[in-house]
């Protein structure tokens, strides 16, 4: 078996619950790995230019500070990619859901320091990167069960990235941050 070059690898609409085809139409890379790795940089960029007071901010009340996108990021990252090597793997057992809100409110993300969160988010992508680039094509294929739907590996990779470029859209238009490309 070869490993995948994850080229025009994009999963159909069979391969993924509905409520993650925005994430997966947010997609527009061919390589969906090479995206991953240019999203990395372009959060890491943010991080390094923003200050304690946009470090902080909310855009609107009840709405999550910068910090804490940046920590959602890398929880719903390490999710997804749990639930991608299991499926990877051939788990049969479905795997649990997740409350993102919970978790953003029980992280305590504004107490951590913008570096402790770069270094997270950092060797979170890095492994991940290294994770997916192992997968032979068969294996993104294989479907299983999380939080009640069905998904493939591969649409796996592509939510990731697809939830990742929603928060960056997110982060540019209504907190009025710039993201380079």
């Amino acid at each position: 078996m070869a490993l995948l070059t994850w080229d025009e690898n994009h999963p159909d609409s069979t391969e993924y619950n509905d409520f993650y085809e925005g994430y997966i139409h947010l997609v527009t890379e061919p390589n969906v790995i090479q995206l991953l790795i240019q999203q990395g940089q372009q959060v890491f960029t943010l991080i390094q230019q923003l200050n304690a007071k946009q470090a902080q901010h909310r855009y609107a009340e009840n709405k999550w500070s910068v910090k804490e996108v940046i920590g959602h990021l890398i929880d719903t990252e390490r999710v997804m990619a749990y639930r991608a090597l299991c499926i990877a793997r051939g788990e049969q057992a479905s795997l649990p859901g997740y409350n993102q809100d919970e978790y953003v409110e029980h992280a305590s993300f504004d107490q951590r320091s913008l570096q402790s969160l770069s270094s997270e988010y950092d060797a979170q992508r890095n492994a991940n990167i290294s994770l997916f680039n192992s997968f032979t094509e068969e294996q993104t294929k294989r479907t299983g069960t999380a939080n009640n739907a069905t998904l493939s590996v591969r649409a796996l990779v592509h939510i990731i990235a697809g939830h990742e470029q929603h928060h960056l859209n997110v982060l540019r238009d209504q907190y009025d941050l710039e993201i380079t490309q």
